[in-house]
């Protein structure tokens, strides 16, 4: 029995589908808001014929990360989890919850698995838990977090969920981390890398030269099932399709959509008087911000990620960004012609 956390999250969805794919009993988290919609229409988009059955194998339960004994109580008959349950936000305003979510909830989580004798854990992080180099190599597993000025509160709690896994290594309990760098797969558009697209969308005239790592989400869910079925553990592993510039993957996810690519360069000048002055608007009209410090510097930032040691180990392929940016504007079109 598999418990998955976040399963109605863009990775945990997908790993969901590929679990019950392949036969595995699987438990899923959600709570009381939840809503399961979106995890239906996902598997109907992969599996007309069959989603049905597929979603019949799962067993839901409502549990929250911040309830000790109620994580306890889902571990029940459990061998394997799949920790994929996140707070993601790039607004200082969240960052206690991130903390909270992340960092505090995952230790819940990792003590009560190690209560129950549970016999492997994967846990879902991210690159922004990564170091990186300020020369522009390649950051592989072993280039070590740093804090400085310009790690986000996304970045901080990561880091600290991530102390926690390895301290529930050292007590016995046999985990895996994975780094998936930004994840591009079918989800609402007002979420998570779905704003990416509801960007280009709605028509974005600006772009950065800043680089980072983009991977399909059916390859990370993949990856994390080859992980928790291999003998591998207490590892870590960088999940990564292609290094991008920002520019070039939003000219893709344009002309993916017919759109106009963007066409007027944003300086790091410009980015920086844009968030303030966003911030100032936003407080005004009492809403959140839709750019932050963060976000503006982020999109300046040039980091360069390798999944070698992924591939090598497990002889595996990560498929083109063009076809997880083909996949996601399918998924919209398929799912907005039924609403």
């Amino acid at each position: 029995m598999i418990l998955l956390t976040g399963a109605t999250g863009l990775v945990g969805s997908h790993v969901l589908y590929s679990l019950t794919l392949k036969g595995h009993r699987v438990r899923a988290t959600k709570r009381k808001t939840s809503n399961l919609k979106q995890v239906e229409a996902l598997f109907r988009y992969y599996r007309k014929d069959d989603a049905s059955d597929l979603l019949d194998k799962v067993e839901w339960v409502e549990a929250d990360l911040a309830d000790y004994f109620g994580i306890e109580d889902a571990l029940d008959g459990v061998t394997h989890v799949v920790h994929a349950a996140a707070k993601v936000s790039f607004n200082p305003g969240e960052a206690d919850r991130m903390l909270e979510v992340n960092a505090s909830g995952t230790a819940n989580l990792v003590n009560a698995c190690i209560s129950k004798g549970v016999e492997k854990l994967v846990y879902v992080s991210s690159i922004s838990s990564l170091g990186r180099h300020p020369d522009g190599k390649e950051v592989d597993e072993n280039v070590e977090w740093q804090p400085d000025d310009n790690r986000s509160a996304y970045s901080h709690s990561k880091f600290r969920a991530e102390m926690e896994v390895w301290r529930a290594s050292k007590e016995g309990l046999p985990v895996i981390i994975v780094n998936p760098s930004v994840i591009i797969g079918p989800i609402d558009w007002k979420r998570s890398s779905g704003r990416l697209f509801y960007s280009v969308q709605k028509g974005m005239p600006f772009y950065t030269t800043g680089v980072t790592g983009f991977v399909d989400v059916r390859d990370v869910a993949e990856s994390i099932v080859l992980l928790l079925n291999s003998d591998v553990v207490n590892e870590r592993f960088i999940l990564n399709g292609e290094n991008l510039s920002f520019k070039d993957f939003f000219s893709k996810v344009a002309h993916a959509l017919g759109k106009r690519a963007p066409f007027v360069k944003a300086t790091p000048w410009m980015a920086e008087i844009g968030w303030r002055l966003n911030h100032i608007l936003c407080i005004l009209a009492g809403k959140a911000p839709a750019i932050t410090k963060d976000t503006a510097r982020a999109a300046h930032n040039k980091s360069f990620y390798s999944a070698g040691k992924f591939s090598r180990k497990f002889n595996f392929s990560f498929q083109p960004i063009d076809d997880a940016i083909e996949n996601t504007v399918e998924w919209y079109n398929t799912t907005q012609s039924k609403n």
